[in-house]
């Protein structure tokens, strides 16, 4: 690879950087949204009963919990970049970070089809178990978490491999 190329790719990765840290702000209206929309409807008719207010606020973070999840693996995701984009590629610190980030969007498909509907009917008192409702977003980012785990062995495997390549020099 000649230094053009190294420095190209080294600028892609600073721009995935910044792509995933725009994402991540998205995200962030996008949960406080969700959150809004729960307090600001219990907010106007339930003449200042902070029970009900902060109970809204609990319905609206189940709601939104797979997008927060998610934005944490896109935040994994800023930090390998970054790294990337200063030459560190090949690194245990990397390995983890992939680690992370497919925990996060397993969490995050776990979350929206199991965990969110059962806590949602609890809320409601209407105690029937555990609720499924996995759906094809839920069971698409496990799919993507399950995946990108897969893709960490293989460079956990990569990394071991280059520290004993990098032994022999």
């Amino acid at each position: 690879m000649t230094q053009d190329e190294v420095q190209k790719t080294r600028d892609t990765h600073r721009d995935l950087t910044i792509l995933a840290w725009v994402v991540i702000a998205i995200l962030s209206l996008n949960v406080a949204y969700f959150v809004g929309e729960e307090v600001g409807g219990i907010w106007y008719t339930s003449s200042g009963d902070w029970l009900a207010i902060f109970n809204a606020w609990w319905v609206g973070i189940i709601k939104a919990m797979p997008t927060i999840l998610i934005a944490f693996a896109i935040g994994d995701f800023a930090f390998l970049f970054q790294r990337c984009s200063e030459g560190e590629v090949f690194t245990e610190q990397n390995v983890k970070t992939l680690n992370k980030a497919a925990s996060s969007l397993i969490g995050a498909g776990v979350w929206a089809g199991i965990i969110s509907p059962t806590l949602l009917e609890w809320i409601a008192l209407e105690f029937r178990g555990i609720s499924f409702d996995l759906g094809d977003l839920a069971l698409a980012v496990t799919m993507m978490g399950i995946m990108l785990y897969g893709l960490s062995l293989v460079f956990k495997d990569a990394v071991a491999i280059k520290a004993e390549n990098d032994g022999f020099i």
